[in-house]
């Protein structure tokens, strides 16, 4: 029961982050980041890649960490004695 819910709120989240992206890509070329890519061709291109690339990094250690949050409160409401040694310390 407890893996159909986490792949349920994976998915969900997957879910979200596409019509997420889906927004993102029709806004951003209105936006600042969009417009160097319209006027200015190849180099506005790698700025607005640059761009979004910096964006996706910043989103994965976002995400990255709110994983290893969950995981460790999870291992400590299972009560697994060896993931909670460092509370003994």
């Amino acid at each position: 029961m407890k893996k159909a819910d986490e792949t349920e709120k994976m998915e969900d989240m997957i879910n979200k982050a596409v019509g997420a992206a889906g927004l993102a890509g029709g806004a951003v070329m209105f936006s600042p980041l969009g417009f160097p890519v319209l006027f200015h061709g190849v180099s506005g291109a790698v700025v607005g890649g640059l761009g979004l690339y910096a964006a996706n990094a910043v989103i994965g250690k976002i995400v990255e960490q709110n994983k290893q949050i969950q995981d460790a409160q999870e291992s400590q409401i299972d009560g697994d004695p060896a993931e909670n040694d460092s509370l003994l310390d």
